[in-house]
């Protein structure tokens, strides 16, 4: 029988995440146990490549292979459970083409974060995003339903997720709304943590946040490079902290918007521009730390893939490409010249010492997420 199956998975995932350094306590570590994650992911979607290179989802549910559905759900993978806005995914049928708008993250992310939150008996925690209700669950588990606000953007994901929490005995106090307004009906939290990542630090939520809270979010970039941070309130409105050693990411907030029309306008455009030799190593394109530094010097740059090209465009029309290959090519257009200015960022970077993310921090307040390098007073961007 399936349940019967369930205390095993369970068992095996928690020794998983114990070797990995992500389950470090034991309280989180009952918490693990007593939450069943196969029921938030009723039907989902795994990832493969397409026959064109192309990624593509495959849906999975109880319906079309039990073993297969419930072996997935207690591995430790992210699970896309929503494409394009969709509500829920077909029980079976073949891989189809979409963007993940909502997903179960991986449970190593969920129980790093949970960890590094460093809640206590009583504490009264806002979560942003609740998406499936999983993470919401673990929550619940540890300090009770009373003591949990969890915040949703789709009416229909957090309907759903308040049945599948009720299901378990769990009824935290569910909000439809922006995540970036928080709740302020339920303030002041002692604990702020975010499962979506947004551009930079609400205000709302440190102006919700009791004295000396933690915020735990992962902010991303205009170039998709993600930085999570640990913040403290210090005054008011205002919280600083350094980014943490993990790499954490969640969906971007629904407002994102991918700009295929500046795109098209700007792979148009390339046919008549004259190639540039690069100068810098691009290897760096896939360099974190470097992206990291280059989207904090050009704000408003974006960055997308067309097959192994690397296009960057910006609101005012100017674009670049650099062309993949044994021999790479690179194009720029517009008003800018982008590629020459991620090279440039690319010389100041490597004069500085080539600096990794966990040298950064962040303070917020009412106007502005300002990033420092190294020391607060030493500036380096500022995030919108």
């Amino acid at each position: 029988m399936m349940n019967d199956r369930v205390p095993g998975l369970l068992a095996s995932l928690a020794a998983e995440l114990e070797r990995a350094g992500a389950l470090r306590s034991a309280e989180w570590r009952a918490a693990l146990l007593a939450v069943p994650r196969h029921v938030f992911l009723p039907r989902f979607y795994i990832d493969e490549i397409g026959p064109h290179g192309v990624t593509v989802f495959r849906p999975v549910s109880a319906d079309s292979s039990e073993d297969d559905w419930l072996a997935l759900t207690y591995e430790d993978r992210t699970l896309a459970t929503q494409l394009d806005g969709s509500t829920t995914p077909p029980a079976c049928g073949a891989p189809v083409e979409g963007v993940p708008t909502s997903s179960s993250t991986r449970p190593s992310t969920v129980v790093r974060m949970l960890e590094d939150l460093e809640v206590f008996p009583g504490a009264r925690v806002l979560e942003l995003g609740t998406g499936t209700g999983y993470s919401t669950a673990l929550l619940c588990e540890r300090l009770g339903s009373d003591h949990v606000t969890s915040v949703e953007y789709d009416a229909e994901l957090s309907n759903v997720a308040g049945e599948r929490l009720a299901s378990l005995g769990y009824h935290p106090h569910l909000v439809v709304g922006d995540g970036a307004q928080g709740h302020p009906d339920g303030a002041p939290y002692d604990r702020v943590i975010a499962a979506y990542s947004p551009s930079r630090v609400p205000p709302a939520w440190i102006e919700q946040a009791a004295d000396d809270a933690l915020i735990l979010v992962s902010i991303v970039g205009d170039l998709d490079v993600y930085a999570y941070t640990r913040l403290r309130k210090v005054g008011p409105d205002r919280a600083t902290g350094r980014l943490v050693d993990a790499d954490v990411s969640f969906m971007r907030t629904r407002t994102v918007t991918r700009r295929p029309a500046q795109l098209r306008a700007a792979m148009a455009a390339r046919a008549h521009a004259e190639p540039v030799t690069p100068r810098m190593d691009v290897s760096l394109l896939i360099d974190q730390d470097y992206l990291w530094a280059a989207q904090l010097a050009l704000p408003g740059v974006r960055r997308l893939w067309v097959g192994d090209d690397h296009w960057f465009l910006h609101p005012d029309g100017s674009w670049a490409v650099l062309e993949a290959g044994d021999d790479p090519r690179a194009y720029e257009g517009g008003e800018r010249r982008l590629w020459t200015e991620l090279e440039d960022v690319a010389t100041r970077w490597s004069e500085a010492g080539r600096p990794d993310r966990e040298r950064y921090g962040v303070t917020a307040d009412r106007s502005a997420t300002v990033v420092w390098l190294d020391e607060p007073d030493n500036q380096v961007g500022v995030l919108s």
